[in-house]
């Protein structure tokens, strides 16, 4: 074994959350070190080149960046994260060359809507308010702080109007949401829907029903990293190292040392190997990892078992999702267009145009089947990443390049077979149907194709098992004050001196900074460390209304 090394915080896992952690606590004055098993930082925030054609593999919809405290904490723009937000969010194209556009801006949408609906067009008014003042009183500084238990919180939202509207989303599904927004034009509807419900919502459970407002408000705000998602793990990462936090790449943990019911160490290999082991001594261990591997695979069982019986419950019986997704990203020579552009000329620069439902029950059919694992229709959503960063096309040699995204709900394992044996006749199928839109698709203009499929995700960044994008299905039992469990969701665990940090920690999934940032202040804080930031002042009022501790 390697000689020990010392530090005040280790923290496992270089993913967003991660790194934000990392990067929060070595600036509070913490000696940090960051290990990673892949040979690059970042989690699904990848970004690889092919022939000068930059592909978001993965993470490429910014929800929360422009809300995210840590974007102005760690001073990211300044390093070279920026966020390129569109003026035309989302578009639904219809078979017959028409489309329904959602815009940036609240009042072109109105506008937009009212060729379809003038009823529409006012009741998108409503509800978009409506869910802008859930959203932003509520669910973006809860996502902030730490959760409030289940019980304690179903009592605060009937102190106030906002709780009561909060309690009212709650207890309907995705899909009763839906018709009670009553809008006459089914294909608006069928868009909204898919839009909340493509991050892997049942549309006709309860579950995960209070995000609805979250989803609807930030699909309608989505932002693009320039040059990249990567460049926001980057930037992430050069915070943390100008404040002194170290990084080890292509190591893995192979246990985490735990004595008298206390994390004293961790011990790495190099990536994919048996050794030599190093062991790293921490004050604290922050991980980011999944409760199966934090708690069934570091840790022994009888070691767990002494502190814990229900951290060893929650890592035997952790539920990953049914679905995940199929990427299919091409490099083109040119852009085509699209037939509906005669129709709507915004929908040549739509950021997310989806393609193949028209109504909301055309969705919860396709979701249905994804989860009883068929792939019975082409059904999707493309964007071309190049409409709003035209630098992630080599355009100094080819003008016309263009790269472009087709997204599809799929099911991790398919009923049909292997993903190895039917991923390009999926890709195959989801370019037909979604050529169908287009007046001009050329398939001699591919000049590269990559098929990513779950599996592929899974081999890729182990981590996210079975594809998945959120550390774990979004059921009752692993949502909020429960997730990962009761014991853990404020992110210290039974273990002394060891917390968690990432997807499958509350608020769950997606690129929110949540886990990475509210660790780091409970780490801090129990360390005594230099808590140097500032929450956002819609944190302290939505603490104050009681939604969040």
């Amino acid at each position: 074994m390697s000689e020990a090394q010392d530090y005040d915080v280790v923290v496992v896992g270089a993913g967003h959350n991660g790194l934000t952690a990392g990067a929060y606590l070595a600036k509070a004055g913490a000696k940090v070190l960051v290990i990673e098993r892949r040979h690059e930082t970042g989690g699904a925030l990848v970004t690889e080149e092919f022939s000068g054609f930059r592909f978001n593999l993965h993470a490429n919809y910014m929800l929360m960046l422009d809300v995210a405290p840590p974007y102005a904490d760690l001073g990211l723009e300044a390093d070279g994260c920026v966020y390129i937000r569109p003026e035309v969010e989302a578009a639904l194209l219809k078979k017959n060359g028409e489309a329904v556009v959602i815009y940036a801006d609240l009042d072109r949408t109105v506008e937009s809507l009212r060729k379809f609906s003038p009823h529409d067009a006012e009741r998108f008014r409503e509800v978009y308010l409506d869910y802008q003042q859930i959203a932003q009183e509520y669910l973006i500084p809860s996502t902030y702080g730490r959760p409030v238990g289940s019980a304690q919180l179903a009592a605060t939202y009937m102190e106030s109007e906002l709780g009561q509207k909060i309690l009212k989303v709650s207890e309907q599904t995705p899909l009763e949401i839906c018709r009670g927004w009553g809008f006459e034009t089914p294909e608006l509807s069928a868009l909204l829907l898919y839009l909340i419900c493509m991050w892997g919502i049942d549309p006709e459970e309860t579950n995960s029903s209070y995000l609805v407002p979250l989803y609807f408000n930030r699909m309608l705000n989505a932002t693009l990293v320039r040059g990249g998602s990567h460049r926001l793990s980057s930037t992430l990462q050069k915070a943390g190292i100008l404040a002194g936090m170290e990084v080890m790449e292509n190591y893995e943990v192979k246990r985490f040392i735990v004595e008298d019911g206390a994390a004293k160490a961790v011990e790495v290999a190099p990536t994919g190997t048996d050794g030599p082991i190093t062991r790293i001594n921490a004050r604290t261990i922050v991980t980011s990892t999944d409760p199966t591997t934090t708690f069934g695979t570091f840790i022994p069982e009888a070691e767990v078992l002494k502190r814990s019986k229900l951290c060893l419950n929650t890592a035997r019986n952790w539920e990953w999702e049914q679905s995940s997704l199929f990427l299919c990203h091409l490099a083109l020579r040119n852009k085509p267009h699209f037939k509906a552009e005669a129709y709507d000329p915004a929908v040549e620069t739509a950021f997310i145009r989806v393609f193949g439902v028209e109504t909301p029950e055309d969705v919860v059919t396709h979701i249905k089947e994804v989860m009883e694992g068929h792939l019975l229709h082409a059904i999707g959503h493309v964007t071309f990443t190049t409409d709003l960063d035209p630098n992630q096309a080599p355009k100094e040699i080819d003008p016309d390049s263009a790269v472009c995204r087709i997204e599809a709900c799929v099911p991790y394992a398919p009923a049909a077979g292997e993903w190895a044996d039917l991923s390009t006749a999926y890709g195959d199928r989801l370019i037909a149907k979604l050529s169908e839109y287009m007046t001009d698709f050329d398939y001699g203009a591919i000049v590269r194709r990559y098929d990513y499929t779950p599996v592929y995700i899974e081999m890729k960044i182990p981590q996210m098992k079975r594809g998945s994008f959120k550390h774990g299905a979004y059921v009752m039992t692993q949502m909020g004050y429960s997730r990962p469990n009761v014991q853990c969701s404020s992110y210290k665990t039974p273990i002394d001196n060891l917390y968690v940090c990432g997807a499958s920690t509350f608020p769950g999934g997606m690129v929110t900074f949540g886990g990475g940032y509210n660790a780091a202040k409970v780490v801090a804080e129990d360390m005594g460390l230099n808590v140097w930031w500032t929450e956002p002042e819609s944190v302290g009022a939505a603490r104050k209304q009681g939604f969040l501790l």
